[in-house]
């Protein structure tokens, strides 16, 4: 397993997710409507515990769990990072939220997913990297394109959004 490093790049660093992360702020991220509209978040209400039993799971699971930091703003945590890996089929997969407020469209997400992808391709063990997201969700798929992912598949109709059924799509890398 490889330990989780602090990934920096101008204007973020990525620092392993730790005990003063979890704060009220982050919780009114995954309970806010609104920053969670695409998510499978909005459908439950997020505490300090739950989120310290999520962090704790990442961390048992060999997961990577990254705070998301703006240093010329205090070390601003605006929002967290995933690696997950599915070893036995060579996979991680990354999941990212931008919650603080005012951090959204600013090129944050591409540069904090750009900075995972790129160190994760290091990682020999593997040969994909995927991530996905809900159809409608424009600011995600522009993220992974951005990065460079491929498209990896639809799930047609699979969530429902707003009363009406919607597609997830896939993208990837292969290594």
């Amino acid at each position: 397993m490889r330990v989780t490093p602090i990934l920096e790049g101008p204007p973020l660093r990525l620092v392993p997710f730790a005990a003063h992360h979890l704060s009220a702020a982050y919780v009114g991220w995954l309970n806010d409507r609104t920053v969670m509209h695409y998510s499978e978040q909005r459908h439950r209400t997020h505490t300090v515990q739950s989120c310290a039993t999520y962090v704790a799971s990442m961390a048992a699971a060999g997961n990577h769990l990254w705070a998301i930091e703006v240093p010329a703003d205090g070390d601003r945590h605006i929002g967290n990072i995933t690696a997950g890996y599915d070893r036995n089929n060579m996979l991680a997969d990354i999941g990212i939220v931008i919650g603080a407020d005012g951090c959204q469209g600013k090129g944050y997400g591409v540069t904090a997913w750009g900075a995972v992808l790129d160190w994760l391709k290091t990682d020999t063990t593997l040969r994909k990297i995927t991530g996905g997201c809900l159809a409608p969700n424009a600011a995600m798929v522009r993220i992974m394109q951005g990065v460079g992912m491929q498209p990896d598949g639809t799930r047609p109709q699979h969530y429902i959004v707003d009363g009406a059924a919607v597609d997830v799509v896939y993208f990837a890398v292969r290594l």
